[in-house]
């Protein structure tokens, strides 16, 4: 190989890195975005906009119960949107690595991986509260582990699966607690 081609090689590869970093870091923003829109659809009883995230094929997943299509749960959520409001405190964030940096009230996403046109989003989604625990102020968090399933549609990023991998669980600095 020439020279001239290996510094072609060194000068592409980075910038092909580059761009698929771009094109992950634009995805995730999309991703956030629309969570962020769903949950305001939510406070306002918007059932359509709450909804315009999940693909019509969406299936939700928890942890010891059968699989629910949307065509199951749409009824629900319409007839129970009024109670359904997010917490005023609840927002979607970024915050990766949730055991170093603590845990937040909402949704808080951890790890997005993107393949293609599919990303698998983690997150946390329940509410932080300062508690004392053993003497000392801590951050107590009681939520579920979230694993959601995005696909790249003509319509932007949305959901094809919602998977609670726990149900009210307890992390105490962001780390579980042992029942």
């Amino acid at each position: 190989m020439t020279w001239v081609r290996q510094l072609q090689i060194l000068v592409v590869i980075p910038c092909m890195l580059m761009a698929a970093d771009e094109i992950a870091e634009v995805a995730r923003r999309e991703i956030l975005t629309s969570y962020q829109q769903s949950l305001d659809a939510l406070r306002r009883g918007d059932a359509d906009a709450a909804m315009r995230m999940d693909t019509s094929d969406w299936v939700s997943i928890t942890v010891g119960q059968k699989p629910r299509t949307r065509q199951e749960m749409e009824p629900l959520i319409r007839r129970d949107i009024a109670g359904l409001k997010p917490p005023p405190d609840w927002n979607v964030l970024w915050k990766p690595d949730y055991e170093r940096n603590g845990t937040s009230s909402g949704i808080q996403i951890y790890e997005v991986k993107l393949d293609g046109n599919s990303a698998v989003v983690l997150c946390l989604v329940g509410s932080s509260r300062p508690e004392m625990v053993g003497g000392a102020q801590r951050t107590v968090w009681l939520g579920s582990h979230v694993r959601d399933t995005w696909i790249k549609t003509s319509a932007g990023w949305q959901r094809r699966m919602h998977e609670k991998l726990t149900v009210n669980e307890r992390m105490i600095d962001g780390r579980p607690v042992s029942k």
